[in-house]
């Protein structure tokens, strides 16, 4: 008869299957990115179209990889100018009620956004894809980027419908002091 072995936070499996292992360096990190079956947001609060553009233009830069999705036939399919998408997006009667979706790939990690409002920036990563402490670096890395490009603070929180201010923010950049914080 086996023994019962507790696992460390080396040990987690991650994936749908369990098909890929899991290490995470820190503690916190396995809390950060538990596997709950929900997403883990990045938000970045009471923002303008302006800066929406601004962190989309400058993920495209700084992104391994990005992707745009639109439904909006007279813009370009793979590469639209972004204020051109927000315009579709916002102001277009056509576009009105459509969406886009927007993906980001640092390293192994995706992060996406379907815009539904532009007073608050949300991207999404799910936390099964946070394997290692390169996924974790990769996150990180992104929520600079963000919150650099919007010029004002990005949060990294549970998966919510809207953000409400008692919601606890598990990982946050500030870009005026240069400071990232971790529960």
């Amino acid at each position: 008869m086996r023994g019962r072995v507790e696992l460390t936070h080396e040990d987690i499996h991650a994936g749908e299957h369990g098909a890929r292992a899991r290490c995470l360096p820190e503690p916190w990190m396995c809390e950060v990115f538990y596997l709950d079956g929900s997403l883990r947001d990045i938000r970045v609060l009471d923002t303008t179209r302006a800066e929406w553009i601004a962190v989309l233009e400058r993920l495209r830069i700084v992104a391994d990889e990005t992707e745009v999705e639109h439904p909006y036939p007279r813009l370009d399919p793979v590469h639209p100018d972004l204020a051109d998408l927000f315009r579709a997006w916002a102001d277009d009667p056509e576009g009105q009620g459509t969406s886009f979706a927007f993906r980001a790939r640092f390293g192994a990690v995706w992060f996406f956004a379907l815009p539904y409002d532009e007073e608050e920036i949300e991207f999404s990563v799910w936390p099964e894809d946070v394997l290692d402490g390169a996924g974790v670096a990769a996150v990180l890395r992104f929520l600079v980027e963000v919150a650099t490009a919007s010029r004002r603070r990005a949060l990294l929180t549970a998966e919510v419908v809207r953000y409400a201010p008692g919601l606890p923010t598990l990982i946050s950049h500030d870009p005026d002091t240069g400071l990232t914080s971790h529960i």
